[in-house]
């Protein structure tokens, strides 16, 4: 698939979804365009980018909580976070970005549809929205 055929297709989930591209668009280059929308509690960014050696892929990531600077804190988190890649999470995984766990989903465009866009998009957020509350509660965590 085209970059401009999944960036239409992801501009058409978002409306579907009650969403204006127009309003949530964060970021619109030539090869990455990006929105951004609160879905619960997360705050989701849905991206659909070009890689010049990989082709078109589509993203969802959503921040969680903030990674903690106290060692042993951060020893937990990890721990927790590997425990459930391993055993919770379909489709999407724990990660660490810039100092953030966040939930993220990505997939190659070639084959993608608009009911999988959107899956990507509402699991992400609904993950990110049930795991920012957790976390922040189970290990005494600052939500971002």
């Amino acid at each position: 698939m085209s970059f401009s055929t999944v960036v239409t297709l992801a501009e058409q989930v978002l409306s579907h979804l009650g969403i204006d591209p127009k309003t949530a668009c964060v970021r619109s280059d030539p090869d990455t365009v990006a929105w951004g929308m609160k879905r619960g509690s997360a705050q989701v960014l849905f991206i659909v980018a070009e890689e010049p050696k990989t082709g078109v892929w589509l993203r969802a990531i959503a921040p969680v909580v903030k990674v903690p600077a106290d060692a042993a804190k951060k020893l937990d988190l990890y721990g927790r976070l590997l425990d459930l890649n391993a055993k919770a999470m379909r489709n999407a995984a724990f990660g660490v970005l810039n100092d953030n766990v966040v939930v993220v989903s990505e997939r190659p465009a070639a084959g993608l549809d608009a009911a999988e866009a959107e899956q990507i998009l509402k699991h992400v957020g609904a993950t990110a929205d049930h795991y920012d509350d957790l976390l922040a509660n189970e290990l005494g965590l600052t939500r971002v």
